[in-house]
């Protein structure tokens, strides 16, 4: 994946965390797992070419996105609404692929500073 990278956001707006693939001509959206995670809590997850929101931790319920459209295309960053203080974290991005054409787990940090 790409080198960490720090974002900075104020309270209340929205800020996208990025995240590409360095390989998106493999990419299979099917057989995708893309979890966007601080430390063991699950902020996003998708799978199977769509958000799979069972387990995500409740305090960004309702405030994440994936642009959805973009993702095949190795797009996997996160769009971050109505952000609050205790947001600021190290963010993973990780995505595996899964399947006939298995490629390497791909994982990057995005640390995330809040005003």
């Amino acid at each position: 994946g790409q080198p960490d990278a720090t974002c900075h956001a104020f309270v209340g707006e929205s800020v996208i965390l990025p995240c590409t693939t360095t390989s998106p001509s493999e990419l299979d959206v099917s057989h995708l797992m893309l979890f966007w995670q601080i430390e063991s809590n699950i902020v996003h997850f998708f799978h199977n070419g769509e958000d799979q929101l069972t387990f995500q931790n409740a305090n960004y319920s309702g405030r994440t996105s994936l642009f959805l459209d973009q993702v095949k295309h190795g797009n996997f960053s996160l769009k971050l609404s109505n952000v609050q203080l205790e947001d600021a974290a190290v963010y993973s991005c990780i995505a595996k692929q899964s399947g006939n054409h298995p490629t390497p787990t791909q994982k990057s940090k995005i640390h995330l500073n809040v005003s």
